[in-house]
């Protein structure tokens, strides 16, 4: 697929993926939403990207759906032939690319240069790891645009009672009560939010695949399941790593007093 709204640029096994509609602060329409679908989905297929990189062009990370419409000039507004397409056109566009990022089978970080709205809020939040720049916001808006929404995201980091607040009341936080809050995992300076998102790809980029892999999945499925299953993902996550040759190298440098050398086998 050619890409309109989505940068795609890799450094060795790390993609990054950009969305670029800056002068409409990266808002969500139908096109760029297929186009990440279809590169999260190049990303799983392709063995050598280790680790997902998501951002925004210019000064925002997301600022939501585009309120203007979701078709673009000149294309008619109609329903897309694949059926995952056409969800992303109906009810369902974010909610599904959540979806598609969390089943993702590597790791995939946000790096929010800046403003998180919205659709933009519950993507940075469907994300595995998020780095925040410290004079970025995030908020629920959409009360205030007169627009229903659910909280089920948002309740996995803070519970139904601050859900409901900054549901009903729409406030904007700034970085720094998004961290206290544990809606991001680091808060830096602009200037350094790059280096500082890379340095937490390159490690993971470097660390034994697979098994990140597994603890993804076990950590994702395991969340909402009952405290049986949960353990039942938890338990799959160790067997599946003793088969891995990452688990006998890791071994090995612990023995060795070494770094471990993963292969990501």
């Amino acid at each position: 697929m050619e890409y309109r709204y989505l940068l795609v640029q890799r450094e060795a096994s790390i993609c990054r993926l950009i969305l670029n509609r800056p002068e409409r602060l990266n808002a969500l329409n139908v096109r760029i939403g297929v186009e990440l679908l279809d590169a999260l989905e190049e990303c799983d297929r392709d063995a050598d990207v280790r680790v997902v990189v998501l951002t925004g062009a210019g000064r925002a990370f997301c600022a939501g759906d585009d309120l203007r419409g979701m078709s673009e000039p000149g294309e008619p507004d109609r329903r897309f032939a694949d059926p995952i397409k056409q969800y992303v056109q109906g009810e369902g566009r974010w909610p599904l690319i959540i979806a598609r990022m969390r089943a993702l089978s590597k790791p995939v970080i946000a790096m929010i240069n800046g403003h998180a709205h919205g659709a933009g809020f519950n993507l940075a939040l469907g994300c595995d790891l998020r780095v925040m720049a410290d004079n970025a916001t995030m908020s629920i808006p959409f009360s205030k645009r007169g627009i229903g929404t659910g909280t089920n995201l948002l309740q996995q980091f803070v519970g139904i009672g601050k859900a409901m607040e900054w549901a009903l009341l729409a406030p904007a936080l700034p970085a720094q009560e998004a961290e206290r809050w544990g809606l991001v995992n680091r808060v830096v300076p602009l200037e350094r939010l790059e280096q500082e998102t890379m340095s937490i790809a390159r490690e993971l980029a470097e660390g034994p695949t697979l098994v990140l892999a597994y603890t993804k999945s076990a950590v994702v499925n395991g969340w909402e399941a009952p405290p049986e299953v949960a353990y039942r993902y938890q338990g799959q996550a160790v067997t599946h790593s003793q088969q891995t040759e990452d688990l006998a190298e890791g071994i090995r440098a612990f023995r060795e007093k070494r770094p471990p050398r993963f292969s990501g086998r």
